[in-house]
């Protein structure tokens, strides 16, 4: 993982260029127009700050932190700009800047809680109840199903896990969860700058990871999805990390799941870790394709617009949050389509803050598909006795 020092040559390309196209993509800054949170501004911040050109202030704690690492200016530029502004927010750390007020308690809360939103550990294991899933042991199975924090201890989100679960047991797939003692993946404290504790938190889960014995990980979240793919990756394990929109399309595809399709509009909303930062595209739109119509919003795949939900602008930035989810229900409202399917806890709350269309997790949805053609199986076989 780089330091902005590392980034340095990259920061004196972007001054040394005028393109100024990382402002076609970013979200904030087209919701602000202010040239210091566009990525061409924020670089220029960095590089001036590492030169000793100017100091520390609001304004360069503002420009690291009015940002949701959504990777939209990757897209349209060769530089590593995601990971320049994740290093800027760990510069500001290590030199003595404090954590946003809104972020000052992610790290307590995961210490003593094992999540950031000060819920009990016992929280995690109220979405399984009733599910008779297996407990995770050392060397009895191969798959575990990683819920995630944010989706095991909101009770609101709970259905996604539950249908999760119920698709890969339909499906036939054997799989075990950690239930409470499933760790947090660390991501938000990455994304808001507490690096350090970023790490000693990542080695402890990899070595709890490793002592099952697993060979897959099936998550639901995708911020779990690629903060935990890129640390088992680096540290060397061989441990497979998967999204669980991965599994199961695969097991559409396969015939293990048989489904009842409807002839709803339905719009797909791609989550910025999923999607731009984790590269899984396909298999959601698979899975919207097989249970209703999928229209695609302008602004999809790589060219996405964020919710507005990430790295703690939400939390930080309220309102800018808002005007980022509301332009995005806009774009989905405009194609006709009756609903929002994403697969992301995040996206899912925050794009239900906007009133006006329906929002709906992706296994859900397919859940509800898979359960009408058992009942519809069930009437036919009832009819043919």
């Amino acid at each position: 993982m780089s330091g902005l020092e590392e980034f340095r040559d990259e920061l004196e390309t972007c001054f040394g260029t005028s393109c100024g196209f990382c402002e076609r993509g970013c979200p904030v800054y087209q919701a602000m127009k202010i040239k210091t949170l566009c990525m061409k501004g924020r670089n220029r911040t960095m590089l001036g700050l590492l030169q000793g050109k100017f100091e520390i202030s609001p304004a360069v704690v503002q420009a690291a932190f009015e940002c949701t690492l959504c990777g939209n200016c990757d897209r349209w530029c060769s530089l590593k700009n995601t990971e320049h502004t994740r290093a800027f927010r760990e510069y500001l750390m290590k030199h003595g800047v404090e954590p946003m007020k809104e972020h000052s308690s992610i790290l307590l809360s995961i210490k003593n809680y094992g999540n950031p939103w000060f819920q009990p550990r016992s929280a995690r294991n109220r979405w399984s109840r009733g599910l008779n899933l297996p407990k995770a042991a050392p060397g009895q199975q191969d798959v575990l199903f990683f819920a995630g924090c944010t989706s095991a201890v909101t009770k609101q989100l709970n259905k996604g896990l539950v249908a999760s679960a119920k698709l890969l047991q339909k499906a036939g797939v054997k799989f075990a969860i950690m239930g409470q003692d499933e760790p947090c993946c660390g991501s938000t404290l990455l994304r808001v700058g507490q690096t350090d504790a970023f790490k000693e938190l990542s080695e402890e889960n990899i070595k709890k990871l490793e002592a099952l014995g697993i060979k897959k990980i099936v998550t639901a979240c995708p911020g779990c999805y690629t903060t935990l793919k890129k640390a088992l990756e680096e540290s060397g394990s061989k441990i497979k990390v998967e999204h669980i929109s991965q599994e199961i399309a695969r097991l559409v595809k396969q015939g293990k799941l048989k489904l009842k399709k409807s002839s709803e509009r339905m719009t797909y909303h791609d989550p910025c870790h999923l999607g731009r930062l984790g590269g899984v595209f396909e298999e959601p739109r698979d899975i919207v394709k097989a249970v209703a119509n999928l229209i695609e919003m302008p602004n999809n795949r790589y060219e996405s617009r964020c919710c507005g939900a990430g790295a703690g602008l939400q939390s930080a930035f309220p309102k800018l949050s808002k005007d980022l989810a509301a332009k995005r229900v806009a774009e989905a409202k405009a194609t006709g389509a009756t609903t929002i399917v994403t697969s992301c806890p995040f996206c899912e709350t925050q794009l239900r803050t906007v009133p006006g269309i329906k929002v709906m997790d992706l296994l859900e949805l397919l859940l509800d598909a898979v359960e009408s053609g058992e009942k519809g199986n069930g009437q036919r076989n009832e009819k043919a006795g």
